[in-house]
């Protein structure tokens, strides 16, 4: 009694188990898999049950069909483990292999070589192994090997909720079959004893067990949904066995006159019950089967919406969104033929064709006028016989049964023409209403690919016209290039020619103020300080134009020699002492008593000195200090020049070291600069490996300056001359 309730308890839970997880989702693999893998578990138990109580058949046979039954199960074991739990397979071509190895080993198990016979003298009956055993056990041992090292390797990889799915199955999995083994094989291959085989079936509740327990505590599927139907199923089975249980027991006392025992009604009950599990599923099997003879024409009109949704939310090609469009519509309703007519808006007139299928008839002598004034929704040829002769002969002769007009709330878009059905029938009111809502989804899609084709021709049109003013501003770009390079060329001319006449002019008057042209009045040495004044600064000028030339075409040179900073900058503020008390400044020279050789470029450097300096005397006011400070910082020579003077504006300092670049108020206080000596400065400063520092303040003064690495220049340049970039 007990081992049938244990038998019956594991068949049921099993059964309804497999039926309520292919329900939650019939098209998943994994849930496919775990049914079938559920079904197979039931399977063994009453059959196995069966063996111990054998009916039709004798025990042998029982027994080869149970070992048959577990073949077939550790088959959808290994698929189970495979896919679970994320349903992407492990192995891709798993499935294939071990289904033929399966098919085999299941031929064997039915055959004579895997139990010869079976032996009673022992007083309990034991199956006597063959040699078919030499391929079984190996088979059982690689599906149940290869599902552990599948779900290991994924327990080791996932993480998460998945890792708890198949921590559930592995201890489900290690259970159940560790018990069975013993129990089923090692029990009585190696000891002769089969008394444990009959509590078996209680071990596959193990592993229902659990995945049940996966499923409620880790929400893999529906658990609402599952007990649900599952208490459905099971009260209906419970119905179902007691009102067959009761009848087979009347009947068989009523008509044959003897009572049945327990085991045959329990068993029997047992089969009914399993029975009636597979019911809905042979309905729905042979209502499929019956449907494809008596109905072939039949569709599933949700299949069909979704189908045509997926295309039309897809595509935004008119073309080609018209095209699979109508494949379905073909698909499903079978015309003859189906052919969308694209109008142009603005005149009606034809704009394109897209057609499927064969018997189309020639549609230039239906004019789309004619259709405008008579096709208002959707006309059928069969149904509206004879409520317009004119277009109902038209569609007769050209082989026309369905025209539907395709149309926005302000426009016609075009029209849908169908041939007759293949079959021969007539379109049913099923099938206009599909036409209805398909024609009303398909405007909108087609409008939206019009709309789309007309963005992506603007965008070409856009584009080809950027691509001509792009091939024009390059044109442009290079005449500019040309130009820049003859101004170039002019500049550097032009200062080497001027360069060598302001030279002599500079020593004559370097000369008379020096008295080697005879003894000068105070008046005459104030004018010619003025001239030498402006002359130098003239050459200078002409230097900083030389050097912007060259630095356009890559021959502005480093020449770095070991020079003591302290002292050029000391010669030149005694230069300049002369200019900054013509404007009545004073300059300030701060410098340590020892300061480090360097190796520099003399001659740029004392450029850039001079500028820095220049700059201050010219836009400071009469009456202040401009002070130089040259020191040592953290490893850097560094220089600052502080002035009082007009600073720059904050929103032209971003731009004050570009070439050619002058604030406006320094255009205003200096009209003669030419905006090249700090462009050159910061160029000469980098090329040192060095920083510029500059800080300034409108009406308040500015500080110019430059870091250079002390470290870097006190070592022999590794290249005597060094390039500087543009």
């Amino acid at each position: 009694m007990l081992e049938l309730i244990i038998v019956s308890l594991s068949s049921v839970g099993n059964l309804a188990l497999a039926v309520l997880v292919v329900a939650k989702n019939p098209h998943k693999q994994l849930n496919r898999f775990f049914a079938y893998f559920a079904v197979t578990l039931a399977f063994w138990a009453t059959l196995n049950y069966i063996s111990l109580h054998p009916i039709f058949f004798d025990q042998l046979t029982w027994i080869r069909i149970v070992m048959a039954v577990v073949a077939t199960m550790c088959l959808f074991l290994l698929l189970l483990s495979n896919t679970f739990p994320t349903g992407v397979p492990y192995y891709k071509k798993l499935s294939l292999f071990m289904t033929l190895w399966m098919s085999i080993v299941f031929c064997l198990a039915l055959s004579p070589w895997l139990f010869t016979r079976v032996d009673y003298g022992s007083g309990q009956p034991q199956p006597v192994p063959g040699f078919g055993m030499v391929a079984f056990i190996p088979y059982l041992l690689t599906t149940l090997g290869l599902s552990l090292y599948i779900l290991m390797r994924r327990f080791a990889r996932l993480k998460g909720v998945s890792r708890e799915y198949i921590r559930a199955a592995l201890i489900g999995i290690i259970a159940t079959f560790t018990l069975l083994l013993l129990t089923n094989f090692v029990f009585v291959l190696a000891f002769n004893n089969s008394a444990f085989v009959s509590i078996s079936p209680i071990f596959a509740l193990i592993f229902t067990a659990s995945f049940a327990y996966g499923m409620i505590r880790y929400q893999l599927f529906d658990i609402r949904l599952i007990v649900a139907r599952f208490i459905a199923y099971l009260l209906l089975l419970l119905f179902a066995s007691s009102l067959y249980g009761f009848t087979a027991v009347a009947a068989s006392f009523l008509v044959v006159g003897t009572t049945p025992n327990f085991a045959q009604i329990a068993t029997s009950t047992v089969v009914v019950g399993i029975l009636i599990l597979f019911v809905q599923p042979l309905h729905q099997f042979f209502n499929r089967i019956t449907r494809a003879i008596f109905y072939q024409d039949d569709y599933d009109t949700k299949n069909v919406l979704d189908k045509l949704a997926s295309v039309l939310v897809r595509s935004t090609n008119t073309d080609k969104l018209a095209h699979s469009s109508l494949s379905i519509l073909m698909e499903v309703l079978k015309p003859e033929y189906v052919s969308l007519w694209l109008l142009d808006g603005t005149n009606n007139e034809k704009q394109r064709f897209i057609t499927l299928g064969k018997g189309m008839p020639d549609f230039d002598e239906l004019s789309s006028t004619k259709l405008l004034h008579t096709v208002s929704d959707i006309v059928v040829l069969d149904a509206d016989e004879g409520q317009s002769d004119t277009i109902y002969k038209k569609m007769q002769a050209m082989n026309i049964s369905i025209i539907a007009r395709l149309e926005t709330h302000d426009a016609v878009m075009g029209y849908c023409f169908f041939g007759y059905k293949t079959s021969g029938s007539a379109y049913s009111k099923r099938d206009i209403d599909l036409l209805r809502i398909t024609r009303d989804e398909l405007v909108v899609a087609i409008q939206n690919a019009l709309r789309f084709e007309q963005i992506q021709d603007f965008n070409n049109t856009l584009q080809q016209r950027i691509e001509e003013a792009t091939k024009e501003l390059r044109a442009s770009n290079t005449q500019l290039q040309r130009l820049d390079e003859a101004k170039d060329e002019f500049v550097s001319m032009a200062s080497h020619q001027l360069r060598t006449p302001l030279t002599s002019v500079k020593g004559y008057i370097s000369m008379v103020l020096e008295g080697d042209a005879g003894r000068i009045t105070a008046t005459q040495r104030k004018l010619l300080s003025e001239a030498f004044t402006s002359s130098e600064r003239m050459v200078h000028l002409i230097g900083d134009f030389l050097n912007v030339s060259r630095l356009q075409t890559g021959k502005f040179m480093l020449e770095q020699r070991q020079i003591d900073l302290s002292k050029i900058t000391a010669q030149e503020i005694d230069s300049l002492q002369t200019t900054a008390q013509a404007h009545g400044l004073k300059l300030d020279f701060h410098s340590p008593s020892y300061f480090p050789l360097l190796y520099i470029d003399e001659g740029k450097i004392r450029q850039v000195l001079m500028n820095f300096i220049d700059n201050a005397i010219y836009y400071s006011e009469e009456g202040t200090t401009i002070t130089v400070k040259l020191s040592i910082e953290a490893g850097y020579a560094v220089l600052q020049v502080y002035d009082t003077g007009i600073g720059v504006p904050k929103a032209e300092q971003a731009h004050l070291f570009t070439k050619f670049f002058r604030a406006t108020n320094a255009r205003k206080q200096r009209p003669d600069g030419t905006g090249v000596g700090l462009f050159l400065a910061k160029k000469v400063v980098l090329a040192h490996g060095g920083t510029m520092l500059f800080e300034s303040v409108e009406d308040q003064g500015s500080t110019f300056g430059f870091r250079l690495p002390i470290k870097k220049l006190s070592a022999v340049p590794t290249k005597d001359v060094d390039k500087l970039d543009k």
